[in-house]
Parts: structure tokens; C-alpha cells; sequence
């Protein structure tokens, strides 16, 4: 997995056309947003906590709760890297850059997504 990639830019672009989700109403795409960054927030604990505890069901228990979130953002990075967690878990024993490299992907995007909001 290339995580060089995922740590390219601050300024990571959105992918999302709200008013597709919010019929324009910029109320509904506060709340929409705010959704999104806490189910981003807790994606990034549970792979904390997977990591901790050497245990895979805890990442994709919240891949699966957040699965429309994760529809809806449409970042491939993201996705990519979701899938590459899922699949070579438990063929590493370290899971620091792991960690380190998707809390990056998860706060480029909650930036993003938070200037969304101005």
C-alpha cells in the first residue's frame, strides 16, 4: 500500500454533491455534514482500537455502520485504503502507519469537510 499518496495534500477535494442528498437545504447539509465527520471520527477510534487489540471485527463492525458515509464521500483513497487495512491485517504485525497514514486520510477529509460548512 502506498501511503505516500494518501498524505499528498491538506486541501483534499470532496467528491460529494450535497444538494443530491440535501435538496439544497443548507440546515440539512449542516447536519449531513456533521454526521459525516463524527462517523469519520469513529472510524479512525476503531482502527485505533483494532490495532490495540489485534482484532479486525472492530474496524469492519464500523466499515459496515458507516457504509453510507463512506458511499456518499466517494473518496477512493479512502476506500483504497479501508480495503488494504481489511485484507493485510492480519499479515503485519506492525499497525502504527496504518494507524497514522488513515488518521491523516481522515482529517484531510474532515477539513475539507468542515470548510463545507462556512
Amino acid at each position: 500500500m502506498n501511503f505516500a499518496i494518501l498524505q499528498t495534500t491538506a486541501n483534499r477535494p470532496l467528491y460529494i454533491n450535497f444538494d443530491q442528498y440535501t435538496d439544497g437545504d443548507a440546515e440539512f447539509k449542516k447536519e449531513l455534514i456533521y454526521l459525516m465527520i463524527d462517523n469519520l471520527k469513529e472510524i479512525q477510534n476503531s482502527l485505533v482500537e483494532a490495532a490495540k487489540n489485534n482484532k479486525l471485527e472492530i474496524f469492519e463492525k464500523t466499515c459496515h455502520k458507516i457504509k453510507p458515509t463512506l458511499s456518499m464521500l466517494e473518496d477512493k483513497d479512502l476506500l483504497q485504503s479501508i480495503q488494504s487495512i481489511k485484507s493485510e491485517f492480519s499479515n503485519t504485525t506492525e499497525k502504527t502507519q496504518w494507524v497514522t497514514s488513515f488518521t491523516t486520510t481522515c482529517n484531510q477529509i474532515i477539513k475539507s469537510l468542515q470548510k463545507e460548512t462556512n
